[in-house]
């Protein structure tokens, strides 16, 4: 595999255990979800992949590597990887751009710092990308600033740059929650269409499960910071074994994030299971933690699952 995760462990200063242990694999045409509510920690894994851990978080156990060079060290080998054979698509592309620099000028600068090419160089090999994106507008597009443009545009820009040096995987941290539906269902289809064409590998973070169920062929179920349940995206969504799993799916249906509950906050979780608390199978060995059963990519934490019976 290209990406391995291996019991990574983030905590904040205090020692509050904010995400882990935590395994994934990836590699090139894999379409990897990351799926659960927010504040599971599916950013925080993002920014841990990219060296980008927010103040006061830090990793204090397990290792990433990509390509057989450790990201979690520093040093020349990860940022041989970095935005190169690796990029990431952030959530957010206004505040993910420079204001002060043009298209062009983001445009060329993952090129000239790791392949030495000129902005022009850069600018005429991504062309055929530019066009294909709806981005070939020519000098006085090529000159805006990200104010100038729209929310799709930004998104579109953000994408061009993540590719703008070939990389062979992407992480996607919901790259569609700012856009309209329609706009969101052409992003998809073009990301799915780049990624069958250039073979990519991707981990897409993601809330929606219906959009999981569309993008993605493997999932991880993430609550507390913890993987729940993980395995092939039709066997998962079609027979969960993990009760979260089964009320997230709920909720999804009845389109209420009140039919899964609330998220505890990190220092309010319990020291066991974190979904303990909610779960009408819980009893007193859920209140230690939970041992992960079966292999990174196809496995459950739970001592009382479901039986493996289709969801109505």
């Amino acid at each position: 595999m290209s990406l391995v995760v291996e019991a990574l462990v983030l905590e904040r200063a205090d020692g509050v255990p904010l995400l882990g242990p935590l395994g994934l694999s990836l590699g090139p045409g894999d379409r990897l979800g990351l799926v659960g509510e927010s504040g599971s920690g599916k950013t925080l894994l993002a920014q841990a992949l990219f060296g980008a851990l927010p103040p006061g978080v830090r990793q204090t156990g397990g290792t990433i590597t990509a390509f057989h060079r450790r990201l979690d060290q520093p040093g020349a080998g990860r940022e041989a990887v970095r935005g190169v054979r690796l990029a990431w698509l952030p959530q957010d592309p206004l505040g993910a751009l420079n204001p002060l620099l043009s298209v062009a000028e983001h445009l060329a600068l993952l090129p000239g710092l790791h392949r030495q090419e000129t902005p022009s160089a850069a600018l005429t090999r991504l062309a055929p990308l530019l066009q294909r994106l709806g981005l070939a507008g020519g000098p006085d597009f090529l000159s805006r600033r990200p104010h100038r443009l729209s929310g799709g545009q930004r998104q579109r820009v953000c994408l061009a740059l993540a590719l703008s040096c070939d990389p062979e995987l992407l992480v996607l941290d919901e790259p569609t929650t700012a856009l309209d539906p329609l706009a969101q269902k052409a992003f998809v289809d073009l990301i799915l269409e780049l990624q069958r064409e250039r073979n990519l590998g991707f981990l897409w973070i993601v809330h929606d499960l219906a959009l999981a169920a569309s993008t993605c062929d493997r999932l991880l179920v993430l609550y507390g910071g913890q993987v729940m349940e993980a395995g092939p995206t039709g066997r998962l969504l079609a027979a969960p074994r993990h009760p979260y799993t089964a009320r997230l799916l709920a909720a999804a249906r009845h389109k209420s994030t009140q039919e899964a509950g609330f998220l505890p906050a990190p220092q309010d979780r319990p020291g066991g299971c974190p979904f303990e608390s909610r779960c009408p199978s819980a009893g007193a060995k859920c209140h230690r933690p939970v041992p992960w059963q079966g292999c990174t990519d196809d496995g459950l934490r739970c001592l009382h699952p479901l039986e493996a019976i289709p969801q109505a």
